[in-house]
């Protein structure tokens, strides 16, 4: 079964929550364009369908059909700003968002209103915002769908994922102009809202981490700092079970702020410290911003190295201005309309872009006859045979989720689970997979070859997982040879088990080993890949690599890969970096380079720490100081 009905799925919703089309349309479109969403005479861009699965309390991930070419880039782009405010890389969001005033925002006020947020946002962390300026701009943004909302009692209403982001929003704003009760009853709202919402874990989680660091702040205000400690703490630690960048450096710091109002001096300086550190390590400002705070509270009282650290430069945005939006739509479209992009459409459009034939892009994924009439709208991919085409184009899926039938449902949550659940045990690994395997048949190629991949990272020996591996790469790709990259257009998983085999041949065959990395990052330079599928794959590469190279005692090279690009795509994922920096300060040392050393020693525990891992940290610790004397604090 192919993906299903976008105004089916909306009723199915809508029905299952007891609401009337009334209910469910309210800020986000009229009830007759509700009407025809779910008859099927109006299609529905992906952010209103989103808005409105929210509001019926269904999983609010978005349908992947778009209005036109211009909808899918607005759509994607703000995907692609996420991305990079998550990472705290600001001036790359900014200028995703000025590519949506370019486009018009789609026509549509949800992809509006969703720009003014993130632009909001990016105010925000870049600590120089204008608190009553910001407030204006977060109310602006959330009238364009609540034009009445009243702060003090909006519990009766089915909110967006975008709306519970702008009132944690309007919520700091108001702690910020010295209305704390209004911010009270605002957070305590959105936990009850977000207790009782059906959002999927991870959404959910993130929704409270940001909650969290607003009513934490509040907690401050009034000094009731036990219990701040235990909010910041709790979901700090949720962030790093998902590995969710983004808010974690605000609410490890909050933790820190905690511990020393508790009295906790020596816990709160460790935390204070991993907090800067790591946000040094990736040039954030907030490094900068934290310092500043504790040195005019008088908090801590700083280490020598610490100290004379760099400051981080500040970089200012302008701030953005709510227009009308009365010109806008509600983001429905007349389905029968030649602009229509389906995920066939999509998927030929990037295709003839890229200038690939149909049979470079299938090729061993289906047949030439299959994926034209894809193209065409004659036949509906299944779910995983659409992820892996789209990957293959250098677009990351996960900025959307497809909705399929019962079975590729259930495949896909395991999918999910083995993918984001950080620290699975092997049992629970293993109880996945058989999971998995029992829905799957051998003529699922893409299915077979994950499954293939997932079971080769139990414990194993390298020249069995080097076995296995191939394997796996053979059920799309049985005649690959990586000497002839560059011939190929891959997917996620078939790009995840090349860098498997270079580090598995990192004690076997160390020319083996570097041939794969220095082709898979040719790859990377060869093609043209989204930084959304790049960070999905190739900070992976780098670290693998650089560990492979350390393994190998090829020092210099290793030092050498840390090069500006290679610290810009690091970026993205700060826990992987940490990786890189734990192998990278050791082969510095071996080079003698022992200033730069001592710094990146100091990131790379921090990041260790930060992420719960401190017997990592302790070791690189013990190792640097024995052998050359290096004191890392």
């Amino acid at each position: 079964m192919g993906v299903r009905n976008a105004g089916k799925t909306i009723r199915e919703a809508r029905i299952k929550a007891g609401l009337t089309q009334e209910q469910l349309s309210e800020g986000v479109c009229s009830v007759l364009s509700l009407s025809r969403i779910e008859n099927g005479s109006a299609g529905v861009s992906p952010v209103t369908f989103q808005a409105l699965m929210a509001h019926a309390g269904a999983p609010c991930e978005v349908y992947p059909i778009f209005a036109s070419r211009t909808d899918f880039d607005c759509f994607y782009t703000l995907n692609r700003a996420r991305f990079y405010l998550g990472s705290w890389q600001l001036s790359q969001a900014y200028e995703e968002l000025n590519k949506l005033e370019e486009w018009n925002f789609a026509d549509n006020k949800l992809y509006y209103q969703e720009y003014l947020y993130l632009n909001g946002q990016i105010q925000v962390r870049s600590g120089c915002a204008d608190h009553h300026a910001l407030y204006d701009l977060f109310s602006s943004a959330l009238h364009i769908t609540r034009p009445e909302i009243d702060y003090s009692d909006f519990h009766h209403l089915l909110l967006s994922i975008v709306e519970i982001e702008l009132l944690i929003g309007v919520a700091q704003e108001l702690l910020y102009l010295g209305k704390s009760d209004l911010c009270y009853n605002i957070c305590s709202q959105i936990a009850s809202y977000l207790a009782n919402a059906e959002i999927d874990y991870l959404k959910k989680d993130y929704l409270y981490a940001e909650y969290a660091i607003v009513y934490t702040k509040y907690l401050l205000e009034i000094k009731d700092y036990k219990k701040a400690l235990a909010i910041a703490d709790h979901h700090r630690h949720k962030m790093v079970q998902n590995s969710e960048d983004s808010p974690l450096l605000e609410l490890t710091f909050l933790t820190s702020v905690g511990y020393y109002h508790t009295g906790e001096m020596e816990t709160a300086y460790i935390y204070f410290k991993n907090t800067f550190y790591a946000a040094h390590s990736i040039e954030s400002y907030y490094a900068s911003i934290c310092r500043n705070y504790v040195s005019s509270e008088h908090i801590f009282v700083l280490d020598d190295y610490l100290s004379q650290m760099d400051d981080i430069p500040q970089i200012t945005f302008p701030m953005k201005k709510a227009i009308n939006t009365s010109d806008l739509t509600d983001g429905t479209y007349d389905f029968f309309s030649a602009d229509v992009l389906t995920i066939g459409r999509l998927i030929h459009e990037l295709r003839t872009e890229q200038g690939l034939s149909l049979t470079a892009l299938c090729q061993g994924l289906c047949s030439k006859s299959k994926l034209s009439k894809i193209e065409n709208d004659a036949l509906q991919p299944d779910v995983f045979l659409t992820e892996a085409l789209l990957q293959r184009l250098g677009i990351s899926e996960r900025g959307f989720t497809f909705w399929g039938s019962e079975r590729e449902s259930r495949l896909y949550e395991l999918k999910f689970k083995l993918t984001h659940t950080r620290l699975l045990t092997n049992e629970q690994t293993e109880n996945y997979l058989h999971q998995f395997h029992s829905l799957i048949t051998k003529k699922d190629n893409t299915l077979m070859q994950r499954y293939t991949f997932d079971y080769n990272l139990l414990p194993s020996s390298p020249e069995e997982c080097i076995q296995n591996l191939h394997t796996a790469l053979a059920y799309t790709l049985p005649d690959f040879d990586i000497r002839f990259i560059y011939n190929y257009h891959l997917s996620h998983s078939e790009l995840s088990i090349l860098n498997n085999i270079g580090f598995q041949y990192r004690n076997i065959d160390g020319n083996k080993s570097k041939l794969y990395f220095a082709k898979l990052l040719d790859y990377l330079s060869v093609h043209s890949l989204d930084i959304l599928f790049i960070n999905n794959v190739f900070p992976l590469t780098l670290y693998k690599y650089e560990h492979s190279l350390y393994t190998q005692h090829h020092y210099h090279e290793a030092a050498d890969l840390f090069t500006g690009s290679n610290h810009q795509l690091l970026k993205g994922n700060l826990a992987t970096f940490g990786y890189f920096l734990f192998y990278y300060c050791q082969c510095l040392a071996e080079c003698q380079q022992y200033e730069p050393a001592t710094k990146f020693a100091h990131y790379a525990c921090s990041i260790q720490e930060l992420y719960e891992l401190k017997p990592n940290s302790e070791v690189l610790k013990k190792y640097l100081w024995n052998d050359f004397s290096l004191h890392i604090s």
